[in-house]
């Protein structure tokens, strides 16, 4: 299955809309049971070999095309308008403790005065990270921190489905 993906404004999370078609074809492949809500977007390159992983939280797009938030894509390195094909990912890897920081000293700076909306907004945003990606945090009026995964745990941690309100899953910020 081959979809394009396409940069939107508006989307505040990391998460992922999927058009109606592909969220049937996922669904007749997995009855009886109901569908994942993690993704794995393959990128089929002739330059390079590359796989996103992301979240998909039951958003419909407003088109035929996978619709990702510009800052999450940009954070990812996930081009605009690039053809990439979808599986279900299973047996997911669910992280203990994922260490994150600000990205750039005016992220720090942005955090300092919201620390305790962007705690209460993270989970709720975010809920695929790996060591060393980059993701966007949304605050109310408009600004943006972008984080950076400096560890998981365990090590090799390559998604973490457990980033949800009420897991043991700790996050540090250092």
């Amino acid at each position: 299955m081959e979809f394009q993906v396409k940069h939107v404004g508006g989307i505040e999370n990391c998460f992922v809309s999927l058009p109606f078609n592909l969220i049937q074809i996922l669904e007749s492949t997995r009855r009886p049971a109901p569908l994942p809500p993690l993704l794995t977007l393959e990128l089929r390159s002739p330059s390079a070999n590359r796989h996103w992983t992301v979240a998909w939280s039951g958003a419909t797009s407003s088109s035929s095309s996978i619709e990702v938030a510009q800052q999450f894509a940009e954070c990812i390195s996930l081009p605009d308008h690039i053809s990439v094909q979808v599986r279900a990912v299973s047996n997911v890897v669910n992280a203990t403790l994922v260490t994150i920081e600000p990205h750039s000293e005016d992220d720090w700076e942005v955090l300092e005065l919201n620390a305790e909306q962007a705690e209460a907004s993270i989970l709720k945003q975010v809920r695929i990270v790996n060591e060393g990606m980059r993701f966007p945090l949304w605050l109310h009026g408009g600004a943006v921190i972008t984080f950076l995964v400096v560890s998981t745990s365990p090590k090799r941690a390559v998604v973490c489905s457990g980033l949800h309100l009420y897991s043991d899953l700790k996050v540090i910020l250092v």
